[in-house]
């Protein structure tokens, strides 16, 4: 039987890392998640080593992980009567003074985060953008440090959900619905994160907004090459809209977390998951670049 190796951190050099495991023959389980293991980085690494494991397409990860990028191909992939997409426009430190007349345009609070990290590192709330000129350019100084670009995204009052799903190659299964409740609506990095967390519990499996949600995320999950897991994050606006936020490549599996309580609802463990992922796993194989055109 193969050797399984989970991959959640890295305490030495990730080449250092791949060339070890890949002299051990080991199945690679990849739970890295933010821009440790969802932007594309690894899944590159893990196709050009040869190293096998749940790394799945690194052009799929970077189109997940680019939000901006996600929202447009949401956007074009379902109506709007089905799944609506904030108002969403990219910061880059070349046209960062057009920033207050961006925001002016949106005429409602907003979202300032980076486009490709994760675990909601530096999002932050805004309700006005003419008192808050200097702490944005603040934060977006910051933002810049660690990704090359940010957006600014209309903030849509309501509730927060989120969707996991099961992904194999013959079907997609979406996982019971966790909803997210904070102070002020919003969930950044200190509402998910910190001591003063925010309430997470699953949703009635029957509920008509949990079924038009599980429909939308096996929809999207259906229309990219996306391996074994995902998530995806929505808000319902008052008057039931549902809005696209984002997509989370490789969920986080921490005690208590969302994906957790979805698996936990379902009728799983985290182990349980592993167990699914080396037994029933799509591996993703690199495509040879290399076309004798003469000869097709």
């Amino acid at each position: 039987m193969q050797d399984i190796a989970i991959v959640d951190h890295f305490s030495s050099p990730t080449l250092s890392t791949f060339e070890a495991i890949g002299s051990r023959n080991e199945y690679v389980v990849n739970l890295l998640h933010g821009q440790f293991g969802e932007d594309g980085g690894i899944q590159t690494l893990a196709a050009l080593s040869g190293v096998t494991g749940s790394f799945g397409d690194p052009h799929v990860a970077s189109l997940t992980m680019n939000k901006y990028a996600m929202s447009a191909f949401v956007s074009s992939l379902l109506p709007a009567e089905r799944i609506r997409v904030p108002k969403t426009t990219l910061i880059t430190p070349r046209n960062v003074d057009q920033l207050i007349n961006i925001a002016r345009s949106l005429d409602r609070p907003f979202v300032v985060k980076p486009n490709s990290l994760g675990s909601s590192l530096f999002a932050q709330l805004f309700d006005d953008p003419i008192s808050s000129d200097e702490e944005i350019h603040t934060l977006l100084r910051k933002i810049f440090t660690y990704d090359t670009a940010a957006v600014i995204q209309e903030f849509i009052s309501g509730d927060e959900y989120t969707c996991g799903c099961l992904i194999s190659s013959s079907e997609v299964i979406p996982l019971p619905i966790v909803k997210l409740e904070a102070d002020n609506e919003f969930c950044g990095r200190d509402q998910k994160y910190s001591k003063n967390v925010a309430k997470k519990s699953v949703v009635n499996r029957n509920d008509e907004i949990s079924e038009r949600i599980q429909n939308i995320a096996t929809s999207i999950a259906s229309s990219i090459d996306l391996y074994n897991m995902a998530r995806f994050d929505f808000r319902v606006s008052d008057e039931d809209e549902i809005w696209f936020l984002e997509c989370n490549y490789i969920p986080g599996t921490a005690k208590n977390g969302s994906f957790e309580k979805m698996l936990n609802s379902y009728g799983m463990t985290v182990v349980d998951l592993i167990s699914r992922i080396t037994s029933n796993s799509k591996t993703f194989k690199k495509p040879s670049h290399y076309i004798m055109y003469e000869r097709i």
